[in-house]
């Protein structure tokens, strides 16, 4: 065997799947280095797609460059950020400097632009420095890639950060079990629970986003016990081969910072590049408009054709909620008791009931006692213990039937509606009729179907209704909404969340005087929510108003209230919004306002619906109704 041509093939294994230090450069190597820094700028290689995409390279609007990665550690160029040659030619004589501590040499740091570059300028590895990368070869021995999974956990109802959903990909092994995995994430470092102060940050950029590479088992430890969250994955059609540039670019992105924009330089944008870093061809960044959201991921990857078909994963809170409703109360109370340890398990025996009601509550009680531990409200000591009493007692009782708890899966996240809407239609107020066009921008109403969507919650950005009244012969403003966000998460004896609310904007209110006008309002509230008889959801909500505008008594005028509504899916293409609300102004004004509204959508299709609002309100004895039809596409 010519073993300086298998030395040199391990080197050129990246000089990281094996901890074998390459040779050491010699003097001469110097001139080598510049040989091949001229054949880049020869080739022009900075203008080739690998190189543009490993460096998050794309145009700006006057025809220059900029990387969406704004980390100055991510450069080998003062420059590199903007100058894609500078960078280019930085690279390749940085794998030739001096020697590093452990894991800090750029042959180290940048495991994938060394692997094209080695590829195309066909570097021997025999002449690269020595370069010690420990943590690194222990990453990808332990990682061992071999597939690839696009990873969407449903969005958290009682998060502002996560109502959006989320993108990941996992990087499988040879092991059956996807929890030895790893994957590759990006995320904001936020942790504002302030919707108003989540919002202006994130759409102003004032968050960092950061990449990480974790265990996998962490990743499903988080979205589904402790945040109660679906997961869908989507396998991805790479071979080993393009899985391990997948890898190799998620290593050098490593605790790499960019700006985060919550509407479109987000997880799901930023995912994107490492897909394209496997396969080169795919356009996936490209394809991506002014705004980008995890749905938005997963649609332009289908249609690029590179992913399987969905796999659903549901939360341990849905495991819960399903094996709850085969049980009645008491049965449900015994279970919380269990998990509790106010009773002992060897009591279910002597319970009244089938064997099969009794597997079913020591099989809740256990899912409970998890549930415990994951909201660390037992230590590991005192779950061990109580857990086994459970098992031990469950398995005296035999084999359930397993298919009776499972979870029937939602529609998955590619079969909802897209992200932007426009509504077109009118309707009658006051008696006069209008024309109405309505633009929400981003991203789901309560009224919008649910399909896709995460049930009892709203989340809208720059929300816009402009009408028309051929009375006045002039168009006009009627709302303009900037933040508009509902959660109406329904509490029952294990979960028990809290229902809020926040907005901001322009609305057209009835004064004292019943004129209409423009005001600039902020809403606040909190409360409480249930599943309704329907299987609908019952909330209740406690509020603070506050408005600003030039037709009240006052400056500013702010009122207490409270709203009480239910949200029905009476079929698959019909869904109801019932409201009721009261606002009692004490500074400022001295209004009573009272409304109702009764809002229907009708799905169409997938892009479309029908939305039919019928409202009344009395403030201070001056009755207005309004009946409105919008045509809805969303895009």
């Amino acid at each position: 065997m010519n073993m300086p041509l298998l030395r040199r093939a391990l080197c050129t294994l990246l000089l990281l799947t094996l901890p074998l230090p390459c040779l050491p450069a010699a003097a001469g190597d110097l001139a080598y280095r510049d040989q091949l820094v001229k054949e880049a700028q020869d080739r022009r290689l900075w203008e080739r797609r690998p190189w543009q995409i490993l460096l998050h390279y794309k145009k700006t609007l006057t025809g220059g460059t900029i990387s969406r990665i704004s980390d100055a550690n991510f450069f080998l160029s003062p420059t590199g950020r903007t100058d894609p040659a500078a960078e280019l030619s930085a690279t390749v004589a940085a794998f030739f400097g001096p020697e590093a501590p452990d894991g800090e040499h750029p042959i180290c740091r940048f495991p994938a632009r060394l692997a094209w570059l080695s590829e195309e300028l066909s570097i021997d590895p025999a002449r690269l420095p020595a370069a010690v990368c420990s943590e690194q070869h222990e990453q990808i021995r332990t990682i061992d890639a071999r597939s690839a999974v696009l990873v969407f956990p449903v969005g958290h109802i009682n998060s502002p950060a996560s109502m959006f959903g989320h993108t990941l990909i996992r990087i499988d092994g040879p092991s059956k079990s996807n929890l030895i995995s790893y994957a590759v994430n990006y995320a904001a470092d936020a942790t504002d629970a302030n919707g108003f102060l989540y919002a202006f940050k994130g759409l102003s950029g004032l968050y960092k986003g950061y990449y990480s590479l974790m265990p996998y088992y962490q990743k499903v430890k988080e979205y589904s016990d402790l945040e109660h969250r679906d997961m869908w994955e989507y396998r991805l059609k790479l071979s080993k081969e393009e899985v391990d540039r997948l890898l190799l670019h998620a290593l050098e992105l490593q605790r790499i910072a960019s700006d985060y924009y919550f509407l479109d330089e987000n997880c799901s944008y930023n995912l994107l590049f490492l897909i394209e870093a496997a396969r080169p061809t795919l356009h996936l960044s490209d394809r991506t408009g002014l705004l980008v959201h995890p749905t938005n991921t997963i649609e332009i990857a289908q249609q690029s054709g590179i992913l399987e078909e969905a796999v659903y994963r549901p939360s341990q809170g849905a495991r819960i909620v399903k094996i709850a409703s085969l049980l009645d109360e008491q049965g449900q109370q015994s279970a919380l008791e269990l998990a509790q340890g106010k009773r002992p398990p060897h009591s279910i025996e002597t319970a009244a009931g089938t064997e099969q009601e009794k597997r079913e509550v020591l099989d809740l009680a256990a899912e409970l006692v998890q549930l415990r531990l994951a909201r660390k409200e037992l230590e590991q000591d005192a779950y061990t213990k109580l857990y086994l009493k459970i098992l031990a007692e469950r398995s005296a009782l035999g084999t359930g039937s397993e298919a009776a708890y499972a979870v029937l899966p939602p529609a998955p996240p590619d079969a909802g509606h897209h992200t932007s809407k426009v509504g077109l239609g009118g309707g009658v107020r006051r008696g006069e009729w209008y024309a109405a066009v309505q633009l929400q921008p981003e991203f789901h109403a309560l009224l919008d179907p649910d399909q896709g969507y995460l049930k009892g919650a709203q989340i809208k950005f720059f929300d816009t209704l402009l009408d028309y009244v051929p009375e006045t012969g002039r168009p006009g403003l009627r709302t303009l909404h900037l933040l508009d966000i509902l959660s109406t998460a329904p509490r029952d004896r294990f979960f028990k969340p809290y229902s809020w609310k926040v907005a901001a904007g322009w609305d057209t209110e009835v004064m004292k005087d019943g004129r209409d006008s423009l005001v600039f309002r902020l809403n606040s509230g909190g409360g409480v929510a249930g599943r309704s008889p329907f299987g609908g959801i019952l909330y209740g909500l406690a509020e603070l108003a506050v408005e600003g505008g030039r037709h009240l008594r006052g400056t500013a005028a702010a009122a207490p209230g409270m709203s009480f509504g239910t949200v029905e899916q009476v079929r698959d293409w019909w869904k109801v919004h019932l409201e009721g609300s009261a606002f009692f102004y004490v500074i400022g004004d001295d209004r009573v306002s009272l409304k109702a509204t009764l809002a229907q959508n009708f799905r169409l299709a997938q892009q479309q619906s029908l939305s039919l609002g019928l409202s009344f309100a009395d403030v201070s004895g001056h009755g207005v109704s309004e009946q409105s039809l919008l045509w809805n596409f969303y895009f």
